[in-house]
């Protein structure tokens, strides 16, 4: 293909070739727009080439993919040819003026050539086509990328050496920035100077540093001394510092007030909508330099940081104001946009469980139904709301239910006093305005006969190796009709305060989990109970095992237990399965099947001590006279070690792509009931006793076309040796199984 005098050449492997026809055709008009838009293309033709990589040469790119999918690769690498190949930048140095350049031509280029969204494929998939949205150019290239860790406080300083962010590799340690918050930084810079303005001194910067070699400086200086306008201010912001854009508007009467939040300036452009219908456009300058615009422009709102962070005006409309909206173009990179609008920026929308990025302009709050079902209340129907803003400002996760009583187990014997609605209310956010890398948790739930309130606070390090984790919880029973089993007092409030240390590790053949964690009672709990736990948890890999294995031991005190919090041998106590809903109540696990006897039972939730082979066993300890001196299915003190020897790679391919994965495993672990004191440590613990045997999942994730289902994992778990087998066992090593929900470890 040809443009001008510029040949354009596309090499294809030829399994590809027929979803290659358009990429001479297309490379082509990248050439024109780029010629058109910022300066002459020197060389005379273009070679994309089918290599199944992203790399730029001058005169010849090396792409992957096909038609439409690999036009913003075709696009990106041909702009290198502008961006290195023409204005021949040091990557090493500062890779903004490589990358960052671009990333923002890459933008420029689908939306001059394609438009405004990007040109996909319909899915084959008819649920997924009905909710497809369209994705526009400039926020999967540049702004979501963007403020999804500006929102964070977590983008870096740009003007940094390639190989001085945090020594990570590839896109690692806010490299990634040198791309996208530069191509942001230049739409920003087209949104303080006005198009017209911006475009002509691109064009002056690529014409006077065309085959020569610039540096940052050289850039600043150019667009400077171009405009004659003293951008300083702005380039200091973009380039030296970590500030970030943050404006928020709010309306009285006819009075608009802007607020900055952050520390980065800039003017301001925004939009009143009348009560009437009718739009005015406004323009706030930030300096002496006011942009060609026919937006009415007011007062200059000079301030920086701590300096005038507030500015008010009166707008003066007839009809009222009904909307104000800062900067309608969406160009201004704004970390918060909720309050961008006077109204705040807010979608509603059916929640269909597709994947889709977060929207960076709108705060979203999405519905579905929410049916489910056990024993006692039959049927809850119910309505789901969640939103959030990027995944990171106050996420909310709220559900409701009515029970219909329908569809109940036939042998209830109270049938028509299960509870008839339940609830779960879940705020989630960051707490960033105080410090970093922490948030807020506060969730209150009534569900199967039991209210759960809890407040968490969480804060981590800058790298999330290390958190720390304060709960404040509460927990009240009703109702013990929805109880697999009846180890939970009725009308007792359990109040406790949980501390929790976590460090995050790596080493050369795997990753480990530490956890320090302290429970004690708190004010107005009818309990009187302390425990400090400490567990390690390792994921190893040698040669094709995957090696799993989990330490644990507890201390416990107190003159009171809650029956529900107590240490578990075989695995999770009542406490802890309340957070599936799968086992919150008598349904698809019925009491039959957790009930304590003496002879084990067939399933089991992971937790506590994680003997798995014991479940449902009373794990009685015996005195000398043979009778019974306590049943030791859960306890206040306790250690194990668990580990789990994955060998699924060595499965036959038939057996692995159905998603069934194999395992040995085994369990060793000691646990008591007594007070422990330093006379009696020795003796107060129960015979060692261990399991072991052979495990397999499968994990089903075909949920149709809905992608953000988790999967469900079933376990199937054969521990073939007790070395306490119960009395009822003919051996010690026999057949017995169990299945679960989730892996145990």
């Amino acid at each position: 293909a040809w443009w001008k005098d510029k040949v354009c050449y596309s090499l294809a492997q030829e399994p590809h070739a027929s979803r290659w026809q358009n990429a001479a055709e297309y490379a082509a008009k990248c050439i024109q727009v780029f010629s058109e838009d910022f300066g002459m293309y020197t060389y005379h033709k273009m070679i994309v080439a089918d290599a199944r990589d992203g790399m730029e040469y001058p005169m010849l790119t090396l792409d992957g993919g096909e038609d439409p999918q690999y036009r913003g690769l075709l696009v990106h690498e041909i702009g290198h040819n502008w961006f290195f190949g023409q204005v021949g930048n040091n990557e090493t140095y500062r890779a903004l003026l490589d990358e960052g350049f671009t990333q923002f031509l890459t933008a420029w280029g689908l939306i001059k050539i394609d438009g405004d969204y990007l040109v996909e494929n319909k899915d084959i998939n008819k649920y997924k086509a009905h909710f497809e949205t369209p994705t526009k150019a400039i926020d999967s290239r540049v702004y979501f990328a963007y403020i999804n860790d500006a929102t964070k406080y977590n983008d870096p300083v740009i003007s940094t050496h390639s190989d001085h962010f945090d020594g990570a590799l590839g896109h690692g340690g806010g490299y990634r920035h040198v791309y996208y918050k530069t191509a942001a930084m230049l739409y920003n810079l087209q949104y303080v100077l006005g198009d017209e303005l911006f475009l002509d001194a691109m064009k002056h910067y690529f014409a006077t540093w065309k085959i020569a070699h610039p540096y940052n400086e050289d850039f600043r200086n150019s667009i400077i001394q171009y405009t004659k306008v003293d951008l300083n201010w702005f380039f200091d912001q973009w380039l030296e510092t970590t500030k970030r854009i943050d404006y928020s508007v709010k309306v009285k009467d006819n009075v608009v007030t802007f607020n900055r939040k952050s520390g980065m300036q800039m003017p301001i452009d925004f939009r009143v909508i009348a009560k009437n219908g009718d739009t005015h456009d406004y323009h706030i300058p930030n300096n002496w330099f006011i942009k060609k615009t026919d937006a009415t422009v007011l007062a200059k709102w000079h301030g920086w940081d701590l300096l005038h962070p507030e500015y008010s005006t009166t707008i003066d409309v007839p009809s009222g104001i009904a909307e104000v909206i800062i900067d309608p173009t969406n160009r201004l990179a704004d970390a918060y946009m909720p309050d961008n609008n006077s109204k705040c920026n807010t979608t509603y929308s059916f929640d269909h469980q597709l994947w889709q990025y977060p929207d960076w302009k709108n705060y979203e709050v999405k519905y579905r139904p929410d049916v489910w079902w056990n024993n006692y209340d039959g049927m809850k129907v119910g309505l789901n709301l969640n939103g959030g803003y990027m995944n990171h400002h106050h996420l909310i996760d709220a559900t409701v239910w009515f029970n219909t009583g329908t569809l109940q187990k036939d042998s209830i014997l109270n049938p028509n006093d299960y509870d008839y609605y339940s609830y779960r209310l879940a705020y989630n956010t960051n707490l960033d305005n105080i410090t970093l890398n922490s948030r807020l948790k506060i969730k209150s739930q009534f569900i199967a006969g039991l209210y759960t309130n809890k407040i968490s606070i969480k804060k981590s390090d800058g790298k999330g190796n290390n958190k720390l984790t304060v709960d404040f919880l509460s927990l009240y029973r009703t109702n013990g009709d929805y109880l697999i089993n009846k180890a939970w007092d009725l009308r007792k409030m359990n109040n406790r305060i949980d501390v929790d240390l976590e460090h995050n590790y790596k080493y050369g053949y795997g990753n480990g989990k530490l956890n320090l964690e302290l429970r004690s009672s708190s004010l107005g709990s009818a309990y009187d109970y302390n425990t400090l736990s400490l567990s390690a948890k390792n994921n190893n890999k040698v040669e094709k095992l995957k090696i799993t294995t989990r330490a644990f031991f507890q201390i416990g005190t107190g003159s009171n237990w809650a029956e529900e919090s107590k240490l578990g041998l075989a695995g999770a106590n009542n406490e802890e399965l309340m957070n599936s809903k799968f086992t919150q109540a008598d349904g698809f696990v019925t009491s039959d099947d957790m009930n304590y006897a003496y002879t084990t039972n067939h399933f089991h939730s992971g937790g506590g001590l994680n003997l798995r082979g014991y479940t449902g066993y009373l794990a009685p300890e015996f005195n000398a006279d043979s009778t019974i001196a306590s049943f030791n299915y859960n306890g206040t003190s306790g250690g194990a070690f668990n580990t789990e020897i994955d060998f699924t790679a060595y499965l036959p391919y038939s057996i692995r792509r159905n998603n069934i994965a194999s395992y040995l495993f085994a369990d060793a672990g000691i646990i008591t009931s007594e007070q422990l004191t330093k006379e009696n440590y020795k003796e107060s613990f129960s015979d060692l006793r261990v399991d072991a045997g052979i495990g397999f999942t499968y994990t089903f994730r075909n949920f149709g076309p809905l992608e953000m289902v988790n999967p469900l994992v079933i376990r199937f778990d054969m521990p073939l040796f007790l070395n306490r087998a119960p009395a009822s066992d003919d051996d010690f090593v026999q057949m017995r199984w169990l299945i679960g929900i989730n892996r145990a470890l």
